[in-house]
């Protein structure tokens, strides 16, 4: 037997050693290999289908194409040869990372990230195979740990890339290539004659990533020339840390968390339990907090410790935690929210019977002859009586100053003074519009009407206003 076939025996053991280590694809287990056509993904491939046989496996391709390049289409091309070749099905889709990178404000890397593992959730479920594979290696790891490091992230980014992971449900994602560094992989492709896509974005200078492999690692070479194993050593350390934090994290989540989170938009923390717990885990549930309820990477320590600042802080003082996001005092409260579009000074005329677009609603009315209705209780529909209304209304942003006179009370009051009594968040507040006659005060949207505008045994026409999302 040739030196170059015991190096690849050798290395087809090492990677089927690493997979039992971690308990990756049992026998019998249908894989879907997550394959961009690079030399990594390829050698994951060739060694999978080395193991199918032996280990039962059945295993097929998934390709997503970022469409970041001229020459993405041709490597959807290569893919599908590649997926003949082994007699296995090939799954391809496409998107425009670089429009949805604009629209959501995230980086390209983490949009492109977000958007293939969509999509290689989206095939394993609807196939039903139980382990998505990728081809990450040792070299990999260690430059994310570099990456998380550098932007200062806490105990999680520091664990690098974990070797397994739930995608979603049942479906499990494995990184077989984990503990095999790129230079072996390399000599396992030219050893075995296989044939790969160069991506030319790996050269550019316009993520971060490229930069710490071309630049920062080479210097760091010269220091300690295994400094990729070392890196690996430090993660796997992390990782055993992470664990060890991350009951204590999820108990503390759940005590300081002082209302049920939306998803994308907002959570509130109460401050004196995060006080009470120990500096030690303030910064690792906050951090655990954000990746959560945002489905973002870990934000840097920065960002962590001007949103614990806020615990010492008065009502009102906001500070940056990011990109998109921001920490806000409020009361007893810190409220994590991604920014909100503020709809400064909007102030829209139309007509009885027409509908208006506001931001992110639509303000819909309709004139209805005297005849019973039906009231919501969620404050999204409201009547008034049109018999008291010119023409014309208008929709505006509420201000200082403001008045009204609130449904049920007696005598006017000031608008804030209402907003604080209804004890209405102050990233909330920023939100509120009035409807009014050009005047006066008709409705605080999706909160009360004024009293002089009611329905009474006189009405004969009745205004319906109804709040409806985009």
């Amino acid at each position: 037997m040739s030196k170059a076939q015991d190096s690849v025996d050798s290395f087809v053991e090492s990677v089927r050693r690493f997979m039992r280590l971690h308990e990756m694809a049992h026998s019998g287990e249908s894989i879907l290999l997550g394959v961009s056509g690079g030399i990594d993904s390829v050698v994951m491939l060739e060694v999978i289908a080395c193991l199918a046989l032996p280990l039962r496996y059945e295993f097929a391709v998934a390709h997503f194409d970022h469409g970041l390049r001229e020459s993405s289409a041709a490597d959807a091309d290569f893919v599908r040869e590649l997926a003949s070749r082994y007699r296995v099905k090939a799954f391809v889709a496409s998107a425009n990372i670089r429009r949805i990178a604009d629209e959501e404000g995230r980086s390209l890397e983490e949009t492109g990230r977000r958007g293939r593992y969509a999509f290689l959730e989206r095939i394993a479920r609807r196939h039903r195979y139980d382990t998505v594979m990728t081809g990450h290696t040792a070299d990999d790891n260690a430059e994310t740990l570099l990456v998380n490091l550098l932007r200062g992230s806490g105990v999680t980014g520091l664990a690098g890339i974990p070797s397994t992971r739930r995608l979603g449900g049942n479906v499990i994602v494995a990184r077989p290539m984990l503990g095999q560094r790129r230079s072996e992989i390399e000599k396992y492709a030219v050893d075995r004659g296989l044939k790969w896509r160069e991506d030319e974005t790996n050269q550019s200078e316009e993520f971060t990533r490229n930069r710490i492999r071309h630049e920062l690692l080479p210097l760091l070479r010269e220091f300690n020339p295994n400094v990729i194993s070392t890196l690996n050593t430090t993660a796997e350390l992390m990782r055993d840390v992470d664990r060890y934090l991350s009951n204590a994290v999820e108990t503390a989540v759940r005590v300081v968390t002082r209302e049920k989170a939306v998803p994308g938009e907002r959570v509130v923390l109460d401050v004196k339990q995060l006080r009470h717990l120990q500096p030690a885990i303030r910064g690792e549930v906050l951090q655990r907090v954000m990746t959560v309820t945002f489905d973002i990477p870990p934000i840097s320590y920065a960002a962590v410790k001007r949103g614990l600042g806020l615990i010492w802080k008065e009502t009102g003082t906001r500070v940056n935690l990011g990109g998109r996001f921001e920490g806000l005092r409020d009361r007893d409260t810190i409220v994590l929210l991604k920014n909100p579009p503020i709809l400064r000074d909007v102030d829209k005329s139309f007509d009885l019977g027409e509908s208006v677009e506001v931001g992110n609603i639509t303000l819909k009315t309709e004139v209805l002859e005297n005849k019973s209705v039906k009231f919501a209780s969620n404050g999204k529909v409201e009547y008034v009586s049109a018999d008291k209304l010119p023409e014309k209304l208008i929709i505006r942003s509420w201000q200082e100053g403001d008045r009204f006179h609130p449904l049920g009370m007696k005598g006017e009051k000031k608008l804030s003074d209402f907003l604080i009594d209804r004890k209405v968040p102050l990233d909330q507040k920023r939100q509120v519009m009035v409807v009014t006659d050009g005047e006066s005060i008709v409705w605080v949207c999706g909160m009360r009407i004024d009293e002089r505008y009611k329905i009474d045994s006189k009405t004969r026409r009745i205004l319906k206003l109804e709040l409806q999302s985009l």
